[in-house]
């Protein structure tokens, strides 16, 4: 039996911030205090100091001399580079995937799938994204390269914190739900040209998204 190392101080004080972040306990571009996390974990200003400077490494975390450290925010423009990116990473991926182990890719999208589909019947939100987080990780898993993987993982956190900032618009993890199924079964088919389609209009949808969702803020803000 192989024991696990308990989890440092850092690494405790990194994951409560990260998932707190992504699931939106923490606002887009919050001020963070390190007293006031300190406090709350119970732990000195020190594993929350380095705990923040790896959420910047991540995109996550701003951190500017003398004003100190709060949640990313983005842009229209940093939103549109990220789903560049994710289109062009998660594409290349694809590719591997399906040639590699496409197999093992359509049991394990199928199976995200339906466990979506039970946490959308129980309303339960946070599980539906953390899911959603599992099926374009799946892509990554099954194209055996590191670096790929490696370049994925490093904006994971900001792309999940992302898709929770976007739920909360009328209909969008329904019709996040429907574009899954129908890439779950394109993935099946083995139909690369139509999994291009499919990425496409399901990443475009993002940034589209959070266009509208910056119009339905300011608009709340003028009134």
């Amino acid at each position: 039996m192989t024991l696990e190392r308990p989890k440092s101080l850092r690494e405790l004080a990194l994951e409560h911030l990260r998932n707190s972040i992504i699931d939106g306990s923490l606002k887009m571009g919050q001020i963070l205090s390190e007293r006031k996390i300190s406090e709350e974990l119970g732990v000195s200003k020190s594993p929350v100091r380095e705990a923040l400077a790896q959420l910047r490494d991540e995109g996550l975390v701003s951190i500017e001399p003398q004003k100190g450290a709060r949640v990313f925010s983005l842009s229209e423009s940093e939103v549109t580079q990220i789903c560049d990116f994710r289109q062009a990473i998660e594409t290349a991926a694809f590719e591997l995937a399906l040639s590699r182990d496409p197999k093992g890719l359509a049991d394990g999208m199928a199976r995200v799938v339906k466990d979506m589909a039970r946490a959308r019947s129980r309303r339960d939100e946070r599980e539906y994204l953390a899911l959603d987080t599992a099926f374009h990780q799946l892509i990554f898993e099954h194209a055996g390269n590191d670096y790929l993987t490696a370049s994925y993982t490093r904006y994971i956190g900001k792309i999940a914190a992302l898709r929770t900032h976007l739920s909360k618009l009328p209909q969008h993890t329904e019709l996040s739900f429907e574009e899954h199924q129908k890439i779950a079964v394109a993935v099946r088919q083995g139909d690369m040209a139509k999994i291009k389609l499919l990425l496409v209009e399901h990443i475009d949808r993002t940034r589209q998204a959070y266009e509208s969702a910056s119009i339905v803020l300011k608009g709340a803000k003028a009134s």
